[in-house]
């Protein structure tokens, strides 16, 4: 198998982004002002850090071997799948906002744990088999059982075996069991062993339980020594300990954390910073932070820097004993950079890096393009790309061929499932993005041993697979099957649909399925049954006060749906107060430091897009201006560069494009095609000169796609609009059908998209129909894609479209 390609020696982008506390995404803060100082350890014996090969052996070879250690998936700290970011939001932190626990990192910075502030108050474990007073080291003498070390060895792989099955709760018992010594005495590295395992297994449960884990793992980190740099020498400990404060939303402290481990200063250059340590599981779960923390330009220079030593390794000593490790890191790299790239949205690197790996070029042959290689996750990242760069048609082909069959073959056949359960689901979304739900509903259907003319009670029965269910109600939602898709959700919430509003609104316990019901209630109307379980699921309650409903719950999905259904509801206020008490900011700040980023992507983005809604276009610049590292006195150029994040350059062009700021949202989109080569990028700068004179001109010079056919619907749309508004009624007409022939020449043409479905709304409520038929567009357009539910509204040229609906709905009266 191919390296991929050689990376260029990479230097970060801008002299300017840094990892300090002040850097361009985070504000210079600690994570917990009003937190206590806890003593210093710098009286502790410090010896250097011992390089990779080093480090002490540990008893299991998976926990302790770094191929296995996969950057922010690390073995030794495995994130769960419910733990991982969903498409609505990622999981990250809240600045500033948690108190209570006392960091060991830095003597001059706090931390933040709301012991305080959680509304139960304290742990409560009275399920948890009995245990030492500290998972580490007993207050009181215990008798110990006498079992053979087998017995011991045989117990820790077994509770290995179940975290690594994600069932946390019996791991947790296992190394809770194992610790008291059940199985026999412990040796230190078994100790050692099983206490990280048990943090693990806390760290993908509660916010309580994940702050046990760091104590667990903080008193641990007593029990060995530090290095000159002030890591810990007890092996994987540190990495874990760094996940556990990512999952509290500590992410300063987890990236002081890897620097250490990584053998880095936080005050040094951002040269240095990014260049490799060879210690390669810190240095990728380093970068893997970076991504999560919106560092997108730093985490690509150290991924690429990671590559390019591991390539001269490798090149170098191809017969090394570390030859086998090294590749693990490398394929470890070439994933996470092609993941990294497609949210920088840099899909061609991505589609050019995948295809190099497996011997291929993006100017080969269809067939060749399409046939499966001997690397499955190679294949299947490959159709996520091309989806991604609206190659639906080659992803269908690539994913039918490896499932062996062909585009021509029966219906039966093509919905047959292949028993590889990741090519069968992503075979449905492909399906789906297609818009060919009946062949992803058969798919969905025969995968859970279901027909399509089952009675609908057996239709509806859970199938055991949690991901099959949840995509099964998805796509009876865009079908419009809104009762059978209700009953599916209830069935897997554990409820029935005659049940009374207080058990409807009860936690399933599965926070996706949870989250999955709020949003299909909000689509379906049903407000105060999603907001009441929103509410139940940050556990208050609907009648508190405004003080009370605006603290965070410290599960940054759950406040974010919560931000999102209150802006959906109009209710600003109570969006605002929460965003700015999840980013460690109160309402009478000064306006300097509420455009400060709070060192949180999502939260920091979320307030941008809430802003926007809110019509503040100064505050909304101005944060957008902090997260790019720019100031609002900077010249043109360095205004209009490229910041290698772009969700904050999109975000930003269009807020200068409704500031009226036409000449530099251009510039910034027309360097950010060139840095991105985003199709997203292209369709904006393509709709910003809609409904004026130069927009025939320049569209003239593209070829024919669906971004051209859509911006030349809006461009029709926008003249329409003007037209009915300066009295010219019979020319709005005709460009209003313009605007409509285009949009449905798009969606007829090319794989639909959420845009179109949303223009063709447009269009058709201009027009004069009736209220269903462009409202069900709309639901399209929102069932595609749900978070259009949650943008601004206060565009130009919605304002425009709003007073040609106000002369039209006049001119009947």
């Amino acid at each position: 198998m191919s390296y991929g390609p050689t990376p260029i020696a990479s230097v970060p982008a801008s002299s300017s982004t840094t990892t300090s506390q002040s850097s361009q995404y985070c504000a210079p803060v600690s994570y917990a002002d009003a937190a206590k100082k806890r003593p210093s350890n710098s009286s502790r014996e410090v010896k250097p850090l011992n390089p990779p090969t080093q480090l002490p052996e540990g008893v299991r070879q998976h926990s302790t071997n770094p191929s296995d250690i996969s950057g922010r998936q690390a073995s030794a700290c495995q994130p769960a799948k419910t733990s991982q970011p969903s498409r609505y939001c990622a999981s990250g932190s809240y600045a500033d906002a948690l108190k209570g626990r006392r960091s060991t990192l830095n003597p001059n910075t706090e931390t933040f744990i709301p012991h305080s502030q959680l509304p139960h108050g304290g742990h409560q474990h009275s399920n948890r088999p009995s245990r030492p007073a500290t998972a580490y080291q007993s207050s009181t003498p215990r008798t110990f059982q006498t079992c053979p070390p087998e017995a011991l060895k045989k117990a820790i792989n077994s509770a290995f075996a179940m975290l690594n099955n994600q069932n946390f709760t019996d791991a947790e018992k296992a190394f809770w069991t194992i610790l008291n010594g059940k199985h026999g005495i412990p040796n230190r590295f078994d100790k050692q062993e099983a206490t990280i395992g048990l943090a693990r297994s806390l760290k993908e449960q509660t916010h309580e339980k994940q702050m046990e884990a760091c104590s667990i793992l903080e008193e641990l980190r007593l029990d060995g020594k530090l290095t000159r740099f002030g890591a810990s020498t007890i092996n994987n400990l540190d990495l874990c300990l760094s996940l556990c404060e990512e999952a509290l939303g500590r992410h300063l402290d987890a990236e002081t954390r890897l620097l250490r481990l990584r053998r880095k200063r936080r005050d040094a250059d951002e040269r240095a910073l990014c260049e490799p340590s060879s210690y390669y599981v810190a240095d990728i779960s380093n970068a893997r932070l970076w991504q999560l923390m919106g560092k997108y330009t730093q985490a690509e220079t150290l991924f690429l820097n990671i590559k390019k030593e591991l390539i001269k390794n490798l090149q170098s000593k191809p017969y090394s004993p570390a030859t086998s490790k090294l590749r693990k890191h490398l394929d470890t790299v070439n994933m996470a950079l092609m993941r990294l790239w497609q949210l920088m949205d840099k899909h061609q690197k991505a589609e050019l890096l995948m295809l190099g790996i497996i011997g291929k070029r993006p100017d080969d042959d269809e067939d060749i393009l399409c046939r499966p290689s001997d690397h499955k996750d190679v294949d299947l990242a490959l159709t996520f790309i091309w989806r991604a760069l609206g190659k639906r048609e080659r992803a269908e082909r690539l994913l039918l061929n490896m499932s062996r069959k062909h585009p021509d073959d029966s219906e039966e056949i093509l919905c047959s499932p292949t028993g590889h359960r990741a090519i069968d689901m992503a075979l449905v979304r492909t399906w789906d993005e297609m818009d060919k739900l009946e062949l992803a509903e058969k798919l969905l259907l025969s995968m859970s041993g279901k027909r399509p003319g089952d009675s609908e009670e057996e239709l509806c029965k859970l199938c055991g697979h949690h991901d099959i269910d949840l995509s099964l109600a998805l796509v009876w939602e865009r079908k419009f099957k809104y009762i059978r898709t209700e009953k599916l959700l209830l069935n897997m919430s554990g409820k029935r649909s005659g049940d009374s509003e207080e058990a409807l609104c009860k936690l399933s316990g599965n926070r996706e399925i949870d989250l999955a019901l709020v949003r299909f209630w909000e689509l379906t109307g049903k407000y105060e049954l999603a907001e009441k379980l929103l509410l139940n699921m940050s556990r208050k309650h609907p009648g508190a006060t405004e003080e009370i409903l605006c603290k965070p719950c410290w599960q940054l999905e759950i406040d974010l749906a919560l931000v999102q259904y209150w802006e959906a509801s109009g209710k600003y206020r109570l969006s605002e107060r929460l965003l700015l008490n999840m980013s460690g900011k109160d309402p009478d700040d000064s306006e300097e430091i509420l455009c400060k980023p709070c060192g949180n992507h999502d939260i920091d983005l979320a307030l941008v897009m809430l802003w926007e809604m809110m019509d503040k276009p100064e505050q909304t610049e101005r944060l957008l201006l902090n997260m790019s590292g720019k100031h609002p006195g900077d010249d043109e150029d360095s205004l209009c560069k490229p910041s290698g994040n772009h969700e904050i350059d999109l975000t930003l062009a269009r807020c200068w494009e409704n500031a009226g700021k036409f000449g530099r949202a251009k510039r910034l989109l027309e360097r950010g095609c060139e840095f991105y080569h985003s199709i997203e990028f292209e369709l904006t700068l393509l709709k910003l000169p809609t409904g004026q004179e130069g927009f025939m001109e320049m569209i003239s010079h593209y070829p024919e796609s669906t971004n051209t056919l859509l911006a030349n619907s809006v461009h029709y749309f926008n003249l329409a609009c003007k037209q009915i508004i300066q009295d010219d009624p019979e020319s709005g007409q005709d460009n209003l059908h313009k605007a409509l022939e285009f949009v449905e020449s798009a969606l007829k043409k090319y794989p639909p998209s959420a845009g179109a479905y949303s223009q063709k709304a447009h269009c058709l409520r201009m027009l004069g129909k009736n209220e269903h038929e462009w409202k069900e567009w709309f639901d399209r357009a929102r069932a595609f894609d749900s978070s259009r539910a949650y943008r601004a509204k206060n565009h130009f040229w919605r304002n425009r479209e709003a007073a040609a609906l106000q002369k039209l709905s006049n001119s009947k009266e």
